[in-house]
């Protein structure tokens, strides 16, 4: 029998199951562990904009799942070419990584109108979105055209660039007015808010307010912009921490792993997750102490990721050869200072490895949150461990007991990595962990969507147009280019009306 459909409704670039028969499995990622039993409980929908990889359903699962259906020849232009090959690297600060090409951009809107249009005949009557991510950024405009009667939420996982970088997108008033269509935009910390203040300012939308929460007029209406950190489960994580197995399991791998500090980093294969930066550092680390040569193993695991993506094969051949130059340096018959592992793990095997480590590496060259600092920190049921954490991720603004460093200073890197591998503990190693501990377990999953869907029920309404014009003040105005002053429908009209640039033999 088919499952009542609830009032809410999540939107989201990966369905939460992938496979199909009885090989459906929950997808990795900790947006579905953030959303499964939020989904649970509401009875809701989750639409996807799916792939033929991604389930409909599961035989335990309380909620419905629609795929929208995306053709390959528009999905490739819209996933590999304008949200990772644009909003990706923008995001993350990396402008020369940038590619903006209209055709990519034609596929990004056409995906965001197909996805749109499922939500249009699937939402209830005055029903609540929530829309995920830099995929899916025009979605709550497109839907709010049509929908006004439904509450729209939106959360952008990723970092908010800063003005100066946001102003290379040749669509970035779009961009932005596709999210205003939301009645509530969700950001990770209040420097990103910031960041997104910053941007309305170039375009000269009207806005009030700071990091701590923005309100801003647009179209006629109002939207709530707020820093909302996102968690993981504590509970889940410190119990596998606990179990017994595990335990047993960190055990052997220390024996296997050899050296008697462990050093772990577990990343997506990423060029912004600074794993090629991470093992320079190790190998002058290496070269400029006898102590590390002898005790010091680092075991990094990459999950592979984006691979149909030229550069990301570069990227992962690239971290192979200076894993292979420390192994050929400082390895030998008997000693192995690093170890590389191109695998995906489940939560249990992870969970050894963070019992494993004496210091977990989380230092991305920018990150919107990252829960692997998270995890490590959760899982450790004692006072011991040390948590390395980049200054460039949302999660410093939260973790301030970590050791804290700045990815792109090469010899802080490297001074932080030694100190934090070789020094002897202390009790203020004990009370930083402890800190620790009582941020990760009061920034939690279950704290994140409950607090963005009340601040989402609050948001729906919240003033009449002409009580938007007498509260928000404009603030001064910056030139702009031309193809920024139309609006978002106008510049649909104008993507869709030009031909695509025809390759050259």
């Amino acid at each position: 029998m088919a499952k009542q459909a609830g009032r809410l409704i999540v939107v989201s670039a990966r369905a939460p199951f992938t496979g199909g028969g009885e090989n459906v499995s929950r997808a990795p990622g900790g947006l579905v562990s953030a959303l499964l039993p939020l989904m649970q409980r509401a009875r809701g929908t989750w639409i996807a904009a799916g792939n033929d990889q991604d389930a409909t359903s599961t035989s335990d699962a309380d909620f419905q799942v629609i795929p929208v259906s995306i053709p390959s020849e528009v999905r490739r232009p819209w996933y590999a070419g304008a949200s990772t090959g644009a909003l990706w690297p923008l995001a993350h600060g990396f402008v020369e990584r940038c590619r903006f090409r209209r055709n990519e951009a034609r596929a990004y809107l056409d995906v965001n109108k197909r996805v749109a249009e499922v939500v249009f005949a699937t939402a209830p009557l005055r029903g609540t979105v929530w829309v995920h991510d830099y995929q899916l950024a025009l979605v709550p405009a497109l839907v709010r055209a049509r929908r006004p009667d439904l509450t729209i939420g939106f959360f952008w996982h990723v970092p908010w660039p800063g003005p100066e970088v946001f102003r290379t997108l040749p669509w970035s008033k779009e961009l932005v007015e596709g999210l205003l269509g939301a009645d509530l935009v969700g950001l990770h910390v209040p420097r990103y808010a910031t960041a997104f203040a910053g941007a309305l300012q170039e375009l000269a939308i009207p806005y009030e307010g700071d990091g701590d929460g923005l309100l801003v007029a647009n179209d006629g209406r109002l939207s709530r912009v707020v820093a909302c950190p996102i968690g993981i489960d504590v509970g889940a994580w410190s119990a596998l921490g606990r179990d017994a197995n595990v335990q047993a399991n960190a055990s052997a791998l220390r024996a296997n792993l050899g050296g008697s500090r462990l050093l772990l980093a577990v990343d997506r294969i990423d060029y912004s997750k600074g794993i090629v930066e991470r093992l320079e550092a190790f190998e002058r680390m290496l070269e400029q102490s006898s102590e590390a040569r002898e005790h010091a193993t680092l075991v990094q695991i990459a999950v592979p990721s984006r691979e149909m993506v030229p550069a990301y094969r570069a990227l992962r051949e690239s971290v192979e050869a200076a894993v292979g130059r420390i192994l050929g340096r400082f390895g030998s018959p008997t000693r192995r200072p690093v170890h590389f592992f191109a695998r995906s793990y489940a939560a249990e095997e992870l969970a050894a490895f963070y019992l494993a480590a004496d210091v977990a590496l989380v230092t991305p060259m920018r990150d919107g949150m990252n829960l692997v600092a998270f995890e490590y920190v959760a899982t450790r049921p004692g006072p011991h461990g040390r948590l390395v954490l980049s200054t460039m991720t949302g999660a410093a603004d939260v973790l301030r007991g970590a050791w804290l460093v700045n990815p792109y200073d090469e010899d802080a890197l490297q001074a932080t990595l030694s100190a934090a591998t070789l020094s002897a503990e202390t009790s203020t190693d004990s009370a930083r962990m402890a800190e620790l501990k009582r941020v990760v377990s009061e920034v939690s999953l279950d704290r994140w969507t409950s607090n963005f869907m009340s601040q989402l029920e609050q948001a729906n309404g919240l003033m009449s147009h002409n009580v938007v014009r007498r509260e928000v003040r404009p603030r001064a105005r910056r030139a702009v280019g031309s193809s920024l002053t139309e609006p978002i429908t106008t510049w649909m009209n104008d993507l869709e009306s030009v031909e695509p640039r025809r390759r050259g033999v």
